[in-house]
């Protein structure tokens, strides 16, 4: 892969307003590509100027219009600041000179060392010990970003990053990426239903406007896969789509009464009945106790 150094918006901007002005030094250079999504190519990234990592997210197309994914995460995803949230620390343009992504727009974020939930899930059977320690992280993130007016839209496992306890120092933490489909009350929707169809919740998927209630339903089922390790609503998209507005979860029996109280909750057909996302962190710390 050929080396592709880039220099953050506000030095680029600067340089070229500056005419003869000398640019200033590059700042990241692009290394291995660490996934690929819907919208973006992920790589992992060295910041020349502080010697430490970064995830750089560089998108494929349609960044000019102001609904994009990448003006998404820059309006509503850039000014966050929550310990469970990934930070995102540049912006800008990838250059045009033909290396890695050239002239797309990128968003370098803090790289977390773990992995996202999706996969940890995959690899085998969850500590229930760290699904509750993960669930409560992104219930606060959740919790934090709706009070700003923000909607996620896309709780996922693969949208949600982790770190398990080592047993000594570190502890199971969870952080919150990709705000490319969220919503707000300055951000209008998409015009098509947004999210991911095994997550979505039953008014997201009858075309009806999604609200935080929608986003606690979505990690109801999240925390169901983390339990189980298995979908609420397996099958093909569409029909796990259909299951999901005739019925709720149907829990294991060997679910625990405390879990299957707050699962049935969060994933109420009636998004006024569900619990807000402060009322499920709480219930995740005394469940972890």
């Amino acid at each position: 892969m050929t080396a592709t150094l880039i220099r953050p918006a506000a030095a680029a901007r600067r340089g070229a307003a500056g005419g003869g002005r000398r640019a200033l030094e590059p700042q990241y250079r692009v290394g291995a590509l660490l996934g690929r999504g819907a919208e973006a190519d992920i790589y992992e990234a060295t910041d020349l100027v502080s010697g430490g990592s970064a995830a750089l997210k560089v998108f494929r197309a349609g960044t000019a219009h102001p609904d994009s994914p990448f003006h998404r995460e820059i309006e509503l995803h850039a000014g966050l600041h929550h310990n469970n949230i990934v930070r995102i620390k540049k912006y800008g343009c990838m250059p045009a000179d033909g290396g890695t992504g050239a002239g797309r727009h990128y968003v370098a974020a803090e790289l977390v060392d773990g992995t996202d939930l999706r996969k940890a899930i995959d690899d085998g059977p969850l500590d229930p010990a760290d699904v509750t320690a993960w669930m409560a992280g992104v219930a606060s993130a959740l919790s934090y970003i709706h009070r700003k007016g923000i909607v996620h839209n896309d709780v996922k496992p693969a949208n949600i990053m982790v770190t398990r306890t080592d047993g000594m120092s570190a502890k199971a933490e969870a952080k919150l990426i990709d705000f490319g489909v969220a919503t707000s009350s300055w951000h209008r929707p998409n015009t098509d239903v947004s999210g991911t169809p095994h997550y979505l919740s039953p008014e997201a998927v009858q075309g009806q406007h999604t609200t935080s209630a929608s986003d606690v339903y979505a990690l109801g089922l999240v925390i169901f896969e983390g339990l189980t390790g298995i979908k609420a609503f397996p099958g093909p998209a569409l029909e796990s789509m259909v299951a999901r507005t005739l019925r709720s979860p149907r829990l294991p029996a060997t679910a625990q009464r405390r879990w299957s109280r707050l699962l049935l909750a969060m994933t109420d057909p009636d998004p006024a009945r569900r619990p807000s996302a402060a009322e499920v962190q709480r219930t995740l710390h005394k469940i972890g106790r």
